[in-house]
């Protein structure tokens, strides 16, 4: 007899009975999170909307079920962050933000302000990659500071957190106006998530430490790259 991880329905077989979970619990590859991408994809409504509350009431216990298989209801973590930086697009595009006011730089001269003209251009034509690419480097930090999971674990944890901050983004941009990379709220928010995902009893202090260290140096990195590519490309 098996107990289903989704419903705790007791059965034989290879799918439970009253809600289709499978037995077997398939370890998070890159093809796991393709194919459950590719899967899960009409199942938006269930899914994303099963996210949002639940990413937002008892994120721990989500994301400790996805990856412990308990993945029937959680709407793929991949997906969730692409639409919900896509849905910030659609955002930004009818506020008609603007990420660079090239006013701010007339009275000022030099290689530097220049350069961070740039950058910041750079980063607002390629805001969608950039952000997506900021699951990378947050994954590759929190790898760093909470060993507990695989590389593609931390991958599938963080685009939950970065999927949900990018919905609560849409929200902040509304009131203060803040593109979705330079806003205080989210970053605040990814700190906490990390923290409320990772934390372990006794070891409060040390979890947010690592939590902001982690957040802090994926954000260094996601600002230091398009000086690069722009010093290199002039």
């Amino acid at each position: 007899m098996t107990n289903c991880l989704n419903c705790e329905t007791s059965y034989k077989g290879n799918f439970c009975p009253e809600c289709g979970q499978k037995s077997t619990v398939e370890k998070i590859t890159f093809s796991f999170l393709v194919n459950d991408f590719v899967s899960r994809f009409m199942d938006i409504d269930k899914g994303m909307l099963f996210n949002l509350q639940y990413l937002t009431t008892s994120p721990k216990k989500t994301v400790f079920n996805y990856i412990h298989g308990k993945r029937k209801n959680v709407f793929n973590p991949v997906s969730y962050a692409l639409i919900a930086t896509s849905l910030n697009l659609v955002i930004i595009s009818l506020f008609e933000m603007h990420w660079v006011d090239t006013s701010k730089f007339e009275n000022f001269e030099g290689e530097l302000y220049s350069n961070s003209y740039e950058a910041g251009k750079f980063i607002g034509t390629y805001i969608k990659f950039f952000w997506l690419l900021n699951i990378v480097f947050l994954s590759l930090f929190s790898r760093l500071f909470f060993k507990t999971f695989s590389f593609l674990e931390h991958l599938a944890i963080n685009c939950f957190i970065v999927g949900h901050v990018t919905l609560l983004g849409m929200l902040s941009y509304t009131i203060l106006r803040f593109p979705i990379v330079f806003d205080p709220i989210v970053f605040i928010y990814i700190i906490l998530l990390s923290f409320m995902i990772f934390q372990k009893k006794g070891e409060r202090f040390e979890t947010i430490v690592a939590s902001i260290f982690s957040v802090f140096f994926s954000y260094l990195l996601f600002y230091i790259i398009p000086f690069i590519i722009v010093f290199l490309t002039k």
